[in-house]
């Protein structure tokens, strides 16, 4: 089959990276495989500039959440055209906002005849703007009201519901998308939303370079928590610290963070010893997970959060809270602890369990190996392929 894969980058974000991931395993099924992203930084800038302006003016320039939302209202002409003269068999769409893909140009590849699949990494896909919904539930309605509006701007036609709308007409008339939830708690997500409740969606996971990853000595109460930005809100390093100020002191517990952080003051009230390293290449994240007890996340919202599959598939014990796409990896008590949302104490336990859990690194990694490999989700895909090419032929 001729594959193409669109995706705003290959290299930037934990969807860039996944994409690429993707792209190998195909090829490595024998699949003709070309990704097309952003082609020029000033074409980039012009679609990227204006979707933000749309942004900030429907939000009574408002900055804070400027770059939480996404409208799909702007694009990149070259990367569809490129497309569409390449004839593939089918479209793989990854996360394609800020500017690289509108919605007007995905409706374009549709009436092309060329077959979507939709890979969806976040929620923007079943929400009117936002990545995320947080607490609002208002996506399985029509949107609007935006808790990213400011409030005084907040009405039923705000520019969420605008786009909700938008997002509804090309559904309808571009019935050729299939999507994909890279995890269960995405997809149940998806059966809720407004938009997407009755469309095809399927449930497949992102790829793992389970070769990268390897185990080796552990640093005894080293339990490790790393994000690309470690303060940004939605990653919970203040749930982080307050269970960590639960364990004993002279335990030997203590704590390695890595990724970007804005606030120097963010580890002041830590009481357990800890290093920051900063942001980290993979291969030292590969290395510090390879010598970790424990990996811990206590985001608010993760999907699918990469730290905890690389943290097993280095021997590490995750620990997490059960909100997002955590249960897709872990196995409760046995590969590592799933806590309720919020629960900070329940947190502290399973953090205490993991470290005297002695569960055996090798089955740690089979664990990644049967739900994540190259060869498990290529062969995903290319079921997928074939069962919509059969359809549509």
């Amino acid at each position: 089959m001729k594959i193409a894969i669109l995706s705003t980058s290959l290299t930037q974000g934990g969807a860039a990276i996944v994409t690429e991931r993707l792209a190998r395993a195909l090829e490595a099924f024998g699949h003709e495989i070309k990704t097309f992203t952003l082609p020029g930084k000033r074409e980039h800038k012009a679609s990227f500039l204006a979707e933000r302006l749309e942004v900030f003016a429907c939000n009574g320039l408002n900055r804070k959440d400027l770059f939480k939302a996404s409208t799909g209202s702007f694009g990149m002409k070259a990367p569809v055209d490129a497309v569409i003269d390449w004839h593939p068999d089918i479209a793989v769409l990854t996360w394609v906002n800020h500017g690289f893909m509108s919605l007007r140009q995905v409706s374009r590849l549709g009436r092309e005849g060329i077959p979507m699949v939709w890979v969806m990494h976040d929620m923007w896909n079943m929400t009117g703007i936002c990545h995320y919904s947080m607490n609002c539930m208002r996506f399985i309605l029509e949107c609007g009201r935006c808790q990213l509006i400011r409030k005084r701007l907040q009405r039923p036609g705000d520019l969420s519901h605008r786009i909700w709308l938008r997002k509804e007409e090309l559904y309808n008339q571009t019935p050729g998308i299939t999507f994909v939830a890279v995890s269960r708690w995405l997809a149940e997500m998806a059966e809720k939303s407004s938009l997407l409740r009755h469309r095809d969606y399927r449930v497949i996971p992102n790829v793992f370079p389970l070769e990268k990853y390897t185990t080796g000595p552990k640093e005894k109460g080293l339990i490790i928590l790393g994000a690309a930005r470690l303060d940004n809100p939605i990653k919970g390093l203040d749930l982080a610290i307050d269970a960590l100020n639960r364990l004993d002191p002279e335990s030997g517990a203590h704590v390695a963070f890595f990724g970007d952080l804005r606030d120097p003051h963010a580890f002041d009230n830590l009481r357990l010893p800890y290093e920051y390293l900063g942001p980290l290449n993979p291969d030292e994240v590969a290395a510090l997970c390879a010598r970790a007890e424990v990996m811990l996340s206590t985001a608010r919202y993760e999907n699918l959060p990469t730290t905890l599959i690389e943290g097993q598939a280095s021997g590490c014990v995750p620990v997490s809270f059960l909100r997002g796409g955590q249960a897709d990896i872990i196995d409760h008590g046995e590969t590592g602890w799933l806590s309720p949302f919020d629960d900070t104490a329940d947190i502290a336990r399973g953090l205490q369990w993991a470290l005297n859990a002695n569960i055996p690194a090798d089955k740690l990694r089979r664990s990644v190996e049967e739900k994540f490999s190259a060869a498990t989700v290529g062969k995903a895909y290319e079921q997928l392929f074939l069962e919509i090419l059969a359809k549509n032929h």
